[in-house]
């Protein structure tokens, strides 16, 4: 008996210190848990950031090239335009040099003709040219927007990638502790498992003594009181009728009685 008291005394003070480590290595876990947590999901953000700005950059040069072949196409069909204004202004001189000496007036009529068509054309092209000049500033403006949007996010992107490498190393040493974290812990409950399970078997081992039971003294029984009857309203008597008092009759006062006196008997 006395072997099983101290053996519970034992287990009792065991379990009170192993709930301590085992407290404490849950809080470290928890603690160690919050900060994998952390780095893991800013690594996750990070790598997110990165790939959804490669998506932007890809989607800007594409935009970039589009806006680019545009505008080569322009400038291709402007330098056309000015080749021909060059040439209609060449033909433009020759014509008018040819009507100075022309001979017959059928002939400078003729030539009158051909120059007020080639003015013509001299005059739609230089539009071609003024319009094909508005666009390519227009295009340049846009490309030069395009390639600021693409400088910048590339900057981005680099300073993304350069931030992931300290990232993925703090995640890593975060993982390592949590992994020893997370033993020590398990290690601790499985121990606070087996005590209290030992705890429990020395407990139930142990005699218990019956606890005297206290005598409970009948309630005395209480009287049924009977309910008392009923009691019947009784009427109200009719008021009766003063009678008028008699006259007092007068008092006759009686006559005086005669003294005898009684002779004196002699002897």
């Amino acid at each position: 008996m006395a072997g099983l008291k101290n053996k519970l005394k034992q287990l009792t003070s065991e379990k009170s210190e192993i709930s301590k480590i085992r407290r404490k290595g849950e809080n470290d876990y928890k603690k160690v848990k919050s900060i994998s947590k952390k780095y893991s999901s800013s690594l996750k953000s990070t790598q997110k950031r990165i790939d959804t700005f490669k998506q932007s950059a890809e989607d800007v040069n594409e935009m970039l090239s589009q806006k680019l072949a545009q505008m080569e196409s322009i400038q291709r069909l402007k330098s056309a335009a000015q080749e021909r204004l060059n040439l209609e202004n060449q033909n433009k001189e020759q014509i008018e040099s040819e009507i100075d000496f022309s001979d017959t007036p059928e002939e400078k009529q003729s030539l009158q003709y051909r120059l007020n068509s080639i003015i013509s054309t001299i005059e739609e092209t230089k539009n071609e040219i003024k319009q094909r000049t508005s666009m390519e500033k227009k295009f340049s403006q846009a490309i030069d927007e395009i390639e600021k949007k693409k400088n910048s996010i590339s900057k981005t992107i680099k300073k993304n990638v350069a931030s992931k490498p300290e990232l993925v190393k703090l995640a890593k040493t975060a993982q390592v502790k949590l992994d020893s974290a997370s033993k020590k812990f398990e290690s601790a409950k499985k121990r606070e498992s087996s005590v209290t399970a030992k705890l429990s078997k020395v407990k139930a081992a142990i005699p218990k003594a019956k606890p005297k039971t206290k005598k409970v003294k009948a309630k005395p029984k209480t009287k049924k009181v009977k309910a008392k009857p009923k009691t019947k309203k009784v009427k109200a008597k009719p008021k009766t009728k003063k009678v008028k008092a008699k006259p007092k009759t007068k008092k006759v006062k009686a006559k005086p009685k005669s003294k005898i006196k009684k002779k004196k008997s002699r002897r």
